[in-house]
Order: structure tokens, then sequence, then C-alpha cells
């Protein structure tokens, strides 16, 4: 998964100094606002410069607005906050939510730099754990490639909503995770692998329809790729990330029970290889929810059994025998 969910990626480094509002980049800004709150995505893409354009395709822009539009509703105002090579630097306020958003406007009156960038909530988690008992989401063993609480063990702690998130490699021969050359994703022994239920909840959200990447080339505009979101009875949701196009076997509203088939692990969305990412947060809305870490009732760490157990990076888990 990525570090942090953004709109979009800043695509070019400016050279003029300038310390004060540009009167263009408010103005583009305005029209952008007013594009955004009126579902025209791709007058936005139109106004971005035409080197703008390639990196960033009509259907990336709707996909990203769509899914910001969905999580923090209307752009309500704006307020300038500094001005710095060319670039302004302003606090956007919206519905559900508040963004740090820099613009910059070239000589042709196009937007060449646009980043919306979360303001990190200052209001502490409504838990720090799972008081829900779960049990790992797979069948055999599998290596928790990042996981922990420093950033060392688990870059996902860097973002509010993944405090706690896990990434599960499977491993095969030579402790690679593919065998062959590892350029199709059916090399990947993590692809096509059954996930299921950690525990008794209610599917509160599915994204289905993403196709899964090639293995090293990423979809940043659909980060979660084909997911899961669940909800469980004490108000944690639990997110599933990456699955297999054309896997999932639930929809929202399903109740589902622990153990039960959900998917297949697969590498759609920001995601490189197959794996699964999964982690706990405090809300249904993924750009505004805090993470909390995620504990196991029993798992097999290393060929040892522990109890109420968070896996960290490097831990082989598995989970006991029955």
């Amino acid at each position: 998964m990525m570090k942090k969910i953004v709109l979009l990626i800043l695509l070019t480094v400016i050279s003029a100094s300038v310390f004060a509002q540009n009167k263009k980049n408010v103005l583009a800004l305005t029209k952008l606002q007013d594009y955004y709150n009126a579902g025209k995505n791709d007058s936005i893409h139109g106004m971005l410069s035409e080197s703008f354009q390639q990196k960033v395709s009509p259907a990336a822009m709707h996909q990203l607005l769509s899914t910001f539009q969905k999580n923090f509703g209307n752009f309500t105002s704006f307020s300038f906050v500094e001005g710095q090579d060319g670039r302004d630097t302003f606090i956007g306020t919206f519905e559900n939510g508040r963004q740090n958003i820099a613009v910059y406007v070239n000589e042709h009156n196009k937007v060449a730099g646009l980043l919306f960038k979360p303001i990190e909530s200052d209001e502490p988690a409504k838990f720090e754990r799972n008081s829900t008992k779960l049990q790992l989401p797979f069948d055999g063993e599998w290596m928790t490639y990042w996981g922990g609480t420093e950033k060392r063990q688990n870059y996902h702690v860097t973002t509010r909503v993944q405090q706690g998130a896990f990434d599960f490699l499977k491993l095969g021969k030579n402790n690679r995770s593919y065998q062959r050359s590892g350029t199709r994703n059916e090399d990947y022994y993590a692809f096509g692998q059954p996930l299921y239920a950690v525990c008794d909840a209610v599917v509160h959200e599915v994204n289905t329809g993403v196709e899964d990447n090639r293995p090293a080339i990423m979809n940043p505009s659909q980060p979660l790729g084909n997911s899961i979101m669940l909800k469980t009875a004490n108000n944690e949701y639990i997110v599933y990330a990456h699955l297999e196009q054309g896997t999932i076997a639930v929809k929202a509203g399903d109740t589902v029970t622990k153990g039960q088939y959900l998917g297949n692990c697969g590498n759609s969305g920001n995601s490189s290889e197959a794996h699964l990412h999964l982690h706990i947060q405090d809300g249904p809305n993924l750009m505004t929810a805090a993470g909390a870490r995620c504990f196991f009732e029993e798992v097999m760490v290393n060929g040892e059994l522990k109890q109420d157990y968070s896996p960290v990076k490097y831990d082989r888990v598995s989970a006991p025998e029955n």
C-alpha cells in the first residue's frame, strides 16, 4: 500500500520564486472547486497542462475524484497559507474534513502542478486495538512483510488510517514470493489463495471490477484495488485490499461468519505483487478514520504458539492445527 492516500502527485518543478498568492492559482482553484462540486471531473482534467494530462488519464482522474468526493463531500472553501516558487498552498475545507492543497498554474494558464494532502486529525482514535477476537484470514504459513509499531518494521505507521496495517506474502522455494520469472501474477505463491473472514461481521462495503496489475506495475488511482470492508459488532472496520478481480464472493449488507470465504488474494490497486493488505480502522471513511492495532486470538509464529498476538515484520504466521 502507498504511504499516504492523496488525490494527485505533484508533477512539475518550478523555477520562479514568488512568496505571495498568485492570482492565476487562486482563479484556477476557484474553477476547480466549482467543477468538483458539480461532478465535472472531465472539466477538471481539461484544466491540466498537456504533460500533466499525459501522466493522469481521464479515467484515472475520474476514479481519484470520485473516491475523494465520496469520502470528503463538497468543497466548501479555501484559504491561502503560503506561496513559494510559483506554487501556492491553501487549506481546503470540505464537508467531511480539510486538506492541504498546493496549486501551480503555468504561463499558458494550465494547471501544471496539483497536490491534495490530508491534514491529519488531532482527535484521538476511538480505540487503540481490536476487542473482537480474530483469527488469521488465510490458510497455511504466510510471511509478514510489513507489521509492527515502528517505521522500520512497518511503513504504514506514518499514515493515520493504517497505523496497525499488515502486508502478508506467501513464500515458496528459496524463500522467494514467486517462482519462475515472476513476470506473471500466477508466478506468485499468494496469487489466487483463498481469504476468509477473521470474525463474524457485516460486510460494510465492497469494491470490485479492478484489473489485477502486471507485477511491478502499480495502480495508485485505485489504491485498495478490489477490496472488502467488514464491520464488527464492536464497530471495528476491517479492510482487506488488493483482492483478485472477479473472486469477491460477498456484497455489502451480507452477514459473514468467522472463517467464511470472502475472495482470493490478488494484485489489484496500489500493489506491486500479489499480497494481502489488512488493517483495522475506527470508522468507515478511509480518509478520516484512525487505524488500530490488530491482534489475533491464537497464531503460530515462527513455529511457536502465541496468544493475543500482533505480527511484526518477517514473522511467519499460520493458524494453529486443530
